[in-house]
């Protein structure tokens, strides 16, 4: 692999409160025994209910008061006191909900006065820790939602509802298994993906994170638009691991922002490659921003199943990307990198091909139905094991402590903000919220199926704004889900289409984060690179209404249809993405562009009949394009 020096990654530590050698060395054995736990239920069996969520919630409670701190600008003095003091509280709760598992079990509607204060302190802690983590969205949603199920009685219209209890409230949001913060998220979050999150953190501690950049800086640098391609490629290889838009873009990014620039390309251009890119790992399996785990569940199917159904439209994502970056440099008439800054391609493999081994594990065990917990613990010892094969990326007790402890504070944000949610699920499943808000949906669209659609995706798009992806998908599955199931949309198109929307907020303006990350390392205005990137990426808003009215493009249908639904998308999808750049070999006329788009449109949307008078269209496009000229005005 490459050998030049690294840039570190963003971790819990970066722009943190750090501290001094001694105390880091607790924290990470703290966090490396934690991991050792998790990484034993996945293989041995889970702990019961309360313990296996409530031991990794206060690790992350107790990390996210440590090392983010009530006021960025003074981390010390008193407000590290007042920090301390939440952490210890934060245990404190934990040893009182652990002694007293089986009362709480069985005397859940009986709560007493003392259980409601500390009930109602565990919620604050909980949601003070998901502002430091995530900023104020995912704090006001839960305590408006706590107010409407108070205040329910005096709602008027389809807001009204019976009313709950202010203490059976509390009660069951801090307390219950079913719901609340120790429910369905948390559940997740504290079985299947800390143990992926493990798995990662292994992974990029083995070399495979830069692995995965320099294959594609050697395939495909040397490319008109090569550092362009390289983070299309690289954002997609690399997003199965982090399952973060951020996270995504600072470890791609600051490789290819900067060569993207070298090449030609402006700053708002580099940055919104890189960012329309970050985003597509969100829904690109296996991890896809932890939030397939959750589908699995919130469907009653396999994390194998929400898999192969985020495969095709995945892909077609990306090639989009790819076939708009290889235009933009065409039109622009970039040329790639000098093949001798260049690594090569035959020594990339040659160094680092076994670090392929343990995703084929993980990918193997899945397909043949193992658990995804178990698959994902014999891929970790694969990555042990195959790190060996080389010195540069050999895996001893250091770098495995390393490993573990780093899983953990990985795992800070996705733990919190998956108990905020199940906040907010509590409250919108025991008032009726989603019911009401998916019959509301319904009854605005009149009944029509694309405009029932249209509106599902300006709410996701909204409501996803500023939203890490588990919590959008959360919230999004329990408001905006259930109509499109009613309206006869195939629960997994549904969430997937859901999914979708939630993940493109990223780099929608105003509130496009992943654009904003993008900007900051490629020194260009945030709202302009948001705008290039919507642009860019035009055709991942318009493949989710494709494969909701086609299933065959997420694997529901026979084998052979899938194949040439397929196969006539992505020349579709090509199609499309000429016409909306204007250009191939040179600048389209108007009617080739119209007929690239209108082929394009009829050869993603599967059929005998669309698929033959789109290749006619496109067809008769191509020809023109290439055979003609351009003689048509």
């Amino acid at each position: 692999m490459n050998d030049e020096p690294r840039p570190k990654t963003t971790t819990i530590e970066s722009a943190q409160r750090s501290f001094g050698k001694s105390v880091e060395i607790g924290l990470k054995i703290l966090a490396a025994v934690t991991a050792l736990v998790y990484i034993y239920t996945a293989w041995w069996g889970l702990l019961p209910p309360l313990k296996q969520r409530a031991f990794l919630l206060t690790v992350c409670l107790v990390f996210t008061f440590l090392y983010y701190p009530i006021r960025k600008r003074t981390p010390w003095g008193w407000t590290f006191l007042i920090d301390c003091g939440l952490a210890m509280v934060s245990a404190g709760i934990f040893v009182y909900i652990i002694l007293n598992e089986t009362r709480i079990a069985y005397q859940m509607t009986i709560a007493n006065p003392f259980a409601l204060v500390v009930g109602i302190i565990f919620l604050l802690i909980v949601l003070e820790a998901t502002r430091r983590l995530v900023g104020w969205i995912l704090v006001i949603m839960p305590f408006l939602l706590l107010i409407y199920a108070i205040l329910g009685p005096y709602l008027p219209g389809t807001l009204h509802h019976a009313g709950i209890d202010w203490d059976f409230l509390i009660t069951i949001a801090t307390y219950s298994t079913e719901g609340g913060i120790f429910g369905l998220p948390l559940h997740v979050a504290s079985t299947v993906i800390i143990i992926f999150l493990i798995f990662s953190a292994f992974l990029r501690l083995s070399g495979a994170q830069f692995f995965f950049i320099d294959l594609p800086h050697a395939a495909f640098g040397w490319m008109r638009g090569g550092p362009a391609k390289m983070a299309v490629v690289a954002s997609g290889l690399l997003g199965t691991l982090t399952g973060s838009v951020v996270a995504n873009v600072v470890g791609t990014g600051t490789f290819t922002i900067p060569l993207m620039k070298r090449t030609g390309y402006r700053p708002e251009m580099a940055g919104a490659v890189e960012s329309m890119a970050s985003t597509g790992g969100q829904f690109m399996p296996p991890v896809m921003g932890a939030a397939a785990f959750i589908m699995a569940e919130f469907l009653n199917t396999s994390y194998w199943s929400v898999c192969v159904a985020a495969t095709i439209p995945a892909t077609l994502y990306y090639i989009s990307l790819f076939a708009t970056v290889d235009l933009e440099a065409a039109k622009m008439n970039l040329k790639g990198l000098p093949r001798t800054e260049l690594p090569s391609i035959r020594k990339t493999l040659a160094s680092g091909w076994f670090l392929l081994i343990p995703v084929i594990v993980l990918i193997y065990f899945m397909a043949i139905r193992w658990s995804p917990m178990k698959a994902c613990f014999l891929a970790i010892i694969g990555t042990v094991i195959a790190s060996q094969l080389s010195k540069q990326t050999r895996m001893g007790p250091r770098k495995i402590f390393d490993a573990l402890a780093q899983s953990i504070k990985d795992s800070v944000m996705v733990t919190v903000v998956c108990a905020a949610a199940g906040i907010m699920i509590c409250i919108i499943n025991m008032t009726g919220l989603g019911v009401r808000m998916s019959a509301l949906l319904v009854e605005i669209s009149g009944g029509n199926l694309l405009i029932l659609l249209i509106l599902t995706m300006i709410a996701d798009i909204i409501l996803g704004m500023g939203l890490t992806t588990s919590a959008c998908y959360i919230f999004l599955a329990l408001i905006t889900a259930p109509a499109l199931i009613k309206m006869g949309v195939i629960p997994m198109a549904a969430h997937l289409f859901i999914l979708y929307f939630g993940c493109l907020s990223a780099i929608t303006p105003p509130v496009c984060i992943g654009s904003y990350a993008a900007a900051a390392l490629a020194g260009s205005k945030p709202m302009a690179t948001g705008f290039l990137a919507w642009r860019l990426a035009i055709v991942g808003f318009i493949l989710p209404f494709f494969f909701v009215y086609e299933p065959a493009l997420i694997f529901q249908a026979d084998i052979v249809t899938v194949a040439l639904s397929f196969a006539t998308a992505i020349i579709g999808v090509l199609s499309l993405t000429v016409m909306l750049h204007g250009y191939l070999l040179r600048k389209t006329s108007k009617p080739e562009r119209f007929l690239f788009g209108a082929g394009g449109l009829l050869l993603i949307y599967p059929g005998l009949l669309t698929d033959t008078i789109g290749i006619i269209a496109v067809g008769i496009a191509t020809a023109s394009h290439f055979l003609l000229g351009r003689r048509w005005v």
